[in-house]
């Protein structure tokens, strides 16, 4: 009985550590998907080139900085860099960091190190860190939103962004059997 016992539990062990890699490979693609985007987006924000940028941006999120314009008179936004560049900060340099995936499989958190020219100070501040969320709607892949020096994390992509993105929730893994 134990040999049969050890057997299956052999036979599990290995058809657990079989699916592992799939859904890892799977992770990684989005992760790395996401990772490309935000390098395209950064680069696009170093050369200057807005419209290259904005083309990358969540719909909900150029809704969100004409919203600000409209009622604050200036696009003062974590992603309208164009807003920022003339009087407070604009990219000279970035290097992307460590990607995870958000609370579900359509979000992936970016790690950024950004150094930023001051327009005021006339001096770059290297190595700001910074925390890119992408999302997937409607089956592509956007630029989200941005936080400096500090993280997303899942609760506030969950409540903050609901009805942001599509709807695949992520797969839990299954308990392990007693």
């Amino acid at each position: 009985m134990k040999k049969l016992v050890m057997s299956i539990m052999l036979s599990l062990s290995s058809l657990a550590l079989a699916e592992e890699p799939a859904a890892a490979d799977a992770q990684s693609a989005e992760v790395k998907g996401a990772k490309e985007l935000t390098t395209k987006y950064l680069t696009a924000l170093k050369a200057k080139k807005w419209a290259d940028a904005k083309k990358l941006l969540h719909p909900k999120t150029l809704d969100s900085i004409a919203e600000r314009k409209k009622r604050m008179g200036k696009e003062d936004h974590p992603m309208a860099p164009w807003y920022h560049e003339k009087v407070d900060y604009y990219l000279k340099d970035f290097k992307v960091g460590d990607a995870r995936q958000g609370p579900t499989e359509s979000t992936v958190i970016v790690k950024v190190t950004e150094d930023n020219f001051q327009v005021e100070d006339k001096g770059v501040a290297e190595g700001e860190e910074s925390a890119y969320l992408v999302g997937k709607k409607d089956g592509k892949w956007y630029l989200v939103d941005k936080k400096r020096g500090e993280d997303f994390t899942n609760d506030s992509i969950k409540i903050g962004y609901k009805g942001w993105f599509d709807k695949i929730e992520k797969k839990e893994e299954a308990a392990p059997a007693e």
